[in-house]
């Protein structure tokens, strides 16, 4: 963790241990990337992909991940900070149930990045992770960092989980719109079990450690004390009033960014020994441009006495709402000794893994009048956008979807306050469903007022709870924009619709009996299985005389006495494609339909 040589890839940070399958899971974010969150399924099914595109481009493997995982996980994030999606893929419309968005009734936002995992394996043996991280659910390439707690069941109550559990119990009470039940049950489910599992802190830590949690309380209480001899502060963002509390510490240390340190007066800078920034020149020499990192968003806090060392690490930053209960944000608190963990060990400049490798000392830089003008509207014009934004969040927006033709249906975005007197000519805006081209969807937004917006014509496989915005507005010399996403309410979606989905990408039979064979074969050979697959059935399955495959009749029939739980995956895959009646195309083949009755009828009299 203290290492910048030792990379963790985000995805690789969740991958469940060999053997285990994920059970429940719950995420928190500030922000959100749904090109991201599609990754995440993969990871639980152990898929190997080197980027997101190869991730999207192998559809019915990310389909497989997603059916398999996404009713399993819930994802909290601020209300109003999905970003708008720079791909298109119909699987978007798997994680609108997943996704909560929520509002700290604090006056702050929501800010921890944090994974709870649960693991089970066959044995029925239970592992949980808790993932502490700096970073949102984005495929940003900044320098964060990654803390893993691995946990198991013990007989007695941990006292060290309550805060814990607290957390998790809070999270639905500042939810924007109703969570669905199956996603409540995931949050008592890991709220129960908690209270009997026993994380271990990393190598070179004490056993003893503490999770913070700010803001889902009136406990105002400040986690890191000033009676340290030496401090050490990693902060993208800083506050004058924040690196003045440590008055009594003697040596003080400080990494941040260019932009944040020029905004805080020289007589506080003063007080610290040495402040460097990232050296751009020598941030990453990686030639991957997956793995190449830049910027800093890295949150990390060392306290350090004579002998003992504590840490913090999580996702306050250094400033007055990061640590103010204002914002919700969440920390956990190490334990250790100084010739283990010490600051030393991170700023050492003759050590390899140093972080000062890849850092120069700070130097003041001061804006020109015309950079200072600039900059000035730039903030006046994005705080008038922020209004805007906060008062389009109030009037509670929803969707109601009705048939308008066969196939098609109309989106009917409209608020359930209208009686908003927010008003602004300055301000332009369009919105439009995500499942949707914007230049040839888009619509304008009647600027807070009781109007509906209405999409016309939608196919069925476009329905989707998730609309974008985009927000303009003109200065004298400047322009800013704005875009999110909101996960709407949604009324009147036609169950039918994730059928159509799995057809699209599936295809035809041939994509069928691939996903069936997907569905059989054990996880880790799954690219090996797809390249094989690729070399037999390049005619397609229709050039195979009619028959199902022989390896896959045996699959399973292997299954059904080895591993039930695969056939009970199939029967709940058919049984999504046989809502709609009305398809004259079947890709089920009527071979397999004859077999698979017996295998089912097989299957429920075991």
């Amino acid at each position: 963790m203290l290492e910048p040589g030792k990379r963790t890839l985000y995805i690789d940070a969740l991958r469940p241990p060999s053997e285990y399958q994920l059970s429940w899971g719950i995420g928190t974010t500030y922000s959100l990337e749904l090109e991201t969150l599609l990754s995440v399924p993969l990871a639980f099914s152990l898929y190997e992909c080197k980027n997101q595109k190869e991730i999207l481009n192998n559809s019915i493997f990310a389909l497989d991940a997603i059916r398999r995982n996404a009713s399993k996980l819930v994802i909290f994030c601020q209300h109003g900070q999905i970003k708008v999606s720079s791909t298109d893929s119909l699987l978007y419309s798997y994680l609108e149930d997943m996704i909560v968005e929520v509002n700290p009734y604090s006056g702050g936002v929501f800010h921890p990045k944090i994974w709870l995992l649960r693991f089970k394996n066959q044995e029925g043996n239970i592992l949980y992770k808790y993932v502490c991280l700096s970073r949102n659910i984005t495929f940003d390439r900044s320098w964060d960092i990654i803390l893993v707690l691995d946990g198991k069941p013990v007989e007695y109550e941990v006292p060290e989980n309550d805060n814990l559990i607290k957390f998790v119990n809070f999270l639905p009470k500042i939810a924007v719109n109703k969570i669905e039940k199956n996603r409540l049950d995931i949050i008592k489910k890991i709220s129960i079990e908690l209270g009997k599992i026993k994380f271990n802190p990393p190598e070179n830590f004490d056993n003893q450690f503490n999770f913070h949690f700010l803001g889902i309380d009136n406990n105002d209480s400040f986690p890191i004390s000033d009676e340290y001899r030496r401090l050490l502060i990693v902060s993208p963002f800083l506050s004058d009033s924040f690196l003045n509390r440590f008055e009594n510490v003697k040596q003080r240390y400080l990494v941040s960014t260019q932009y944040s340190l020029d905004k805080i007066p020289d007589d506080t800078l003063k007080k610290y020994s040495r402040i460097w920034v990232l050296d751009e020149l020598a941030e990453d020499k990686s030639e991957d441009d997956i793995s190449r990192l830049s910027g800093l968003h890295a949150k990390l806090y060392i306290g350090e006495n004579e002998k003992s060392v504590t840490l913090w690490n999580g996702s306050s930053n250094a400033t007055h709402a990061g640590f103010s209960s204002q914002n919700v944000e969440a920390l956990v608190e190490l334990r250790g000794e100084r010739n283990k963990i010490g600051i030393d060990k991170f700023i050492d400049e003759k050590s390899e893994n140093s972080i000062v490798n890849f850092l120069k000392e700070y130097g003041k830089t001061t804006l020109d009048e015309e950079e200072k003008e600039k900059e000035n509207l730039e903030k006046e014009l994005e705080k008038k956008l922020e209004e805007y934004k906060a008062n389009l969040l109030k009037i509670g927006l929803g969707v109601k979807i009705r048939p308008e033709s066969k196939e098609l249906y109309k989106i009917i975005v409209c608020p359930n306050i209208t009686n908003s007197k927010y008003f602004s000519k300055e301000i332009k805006g369009i919105c439009y469903p995500i499942t949707l081209k914007k230049q040839t969807n888009k619509i304008e937004i009647p600027l807070l007022r009781k109007d509906k917006i209405i999409f016309h014509k939608v196919p069925l496989l476009s329905l989707t709870s998730l609309v974008a915005f985009e927000l303009n507005i003109k200065g004298k010399k400047i322009s800013q924009k704005m875009e999110f996403v909101l996960n709407l309410p949604v009324e009147g979606m036609p169950e039918r619709r994730n059928d159509k989905i799995i057809r699209a990408i599936l295809r035809d039979s041939n994509g069928f009996i691939q996903y069936l064979r997907i569905l059989l074969t054990e996880n880790q050979n799954i690219f090996l299985f797809n390249h094989n697959f690729s070399n037999n059935y390049k005619g397609g399955y229709a050039n195979q005389q009619n028959q199902i495959p022989m390896p896959l009749a045996e699959e399973l029939i292997k299954a059904l006495s080895r591993n039930p739980d695969k056939i009970k995956n199939i029967h709940d895959l058919i049984k999504e494609l046989s809502k709609n009646q009305d398809i004259k195309d079947d890709i089920i083949p009527e071979e397999f339909k004859e077999m698979w009755n017996n295998i089912w009828r097989t299957y429920k009299n075991q």
